[in-house]
């Protein structure tokens, strides 16, 4: 799956640097009165939702609501708090209204909060809190600067001890982030660090056609930078392979995201004539 995320997409935008807010740290907050066979049968409907193929913003918001209600009644359980938040992860990027996402992806970290709580170590929660943090600072740019250092922290501790989750997303992630965001001291922008990342997510994972995606545009960014036409060559080459020519396919389990990636694809092509 994506992630979403997203994806999950990552985009810091850091807009407006003289505001920093922080990245929320609170937990959910369970109601009295609920039954544990409301909250079992909730929780089944709601990965029943997320698993339907394919994916649409209308099945992974009945997820996500599922999910709500049932961690209302009980919030102590790893595998459905973190689920709760990679369905908020993945309405982060692909919901259209930029302001009904806000609240979506700010209950997501709240979700990826308890998650951690519960289970400190745990690697899925620990990723979907980086990803929805930067969907945050990407939605409200008030949490920019500090978005990106929880972005940045998040995978970076993913990648430290290897942990491969979501098609080597934390070497995507962070990738992405290296590649957008602005430099030191500013922020963590790198493109040599990028590099580096989007070409460990691509080789950890080469049938994910979200990591060839973003190592097409670092190789654009490469290209530009070091004046080497060779790269802007290799990322043409690439989103056609993976995204736009004949044999490209999608994963079985993302066909609607498949098509949000080539879309992306052809924005890439169309930038980089």
């Amino acid at each position: 799956m994506n992630t979403l995320r997203t994806l999950m997409v990552l985009a810091v935008l850091l807009a407006g640097l003289g505001a920093c807010r922080q990245v929320p740290n609170d937990t959910v907050k369970v109601k009295s009165g609920g039954a544990e066979q409301d909250h079992t049968r909730l929780v089944t409907e709601a990965r029943q939702s997320w698993d339907t193929q394919p994916r649409s913003v209308e099945k992974v918001r009945a997820a996500f609501d599922k999910y709500s209600d049932a961690l209302k009644i009980k919030a102590d359980d790893y595998e459905t708090l973190w689920q709760a938040a990679r369905a908020a992860s993945w309405l982060g990027e692909f919901m259209p209204d930029r302001v009904a996402r806000r609240p979506l992806i700010k209950e997501g970290i709240r979700w990826a909060n308890t998650a951690l709580k519960v289970a400190p170590e745990g690697v899925e929660a620990r990723f979907y809190h980086g990803v929805l943090a930067g969907m945050l600072g990407d939605v409200d740019h008030d949490y920019g600067l500090n978005a990106a250092r929880t972005v940045d922290e998040d995978m970076r501790k993913l990648v430290e001890s290897n942990a491969d989750i979501n098609h080597a997303g934390p070497w995507r992630v962070l990738g992405v982030l290296q590649m957008r965001a602005p430099g030191p001291p500013t922020s963590v922008g790198s493109l040599r660090n990028a590099r580096k990342n989007l070409l460990l997510a691509v080789e950890k994972a080469p049938d994910w056609p979200e990591n060839q995606l973003y190592c097409a545009e670092m190789e654009f960014n490469w290209a530009r930078e070091r004046d080497l036409p060779q790269e802007a060559q290799n990322a043409r080459d690439r989103l056609q392979k993976h995204l736009l020519g004949p044999g490209a396919r999608a994963p079985a389990e993302a066909a609607f995201e498949f098509g949000w990636w080539q879309d992306k694809a052809r924005e890439l092509l169309k930038a980089n004539p």
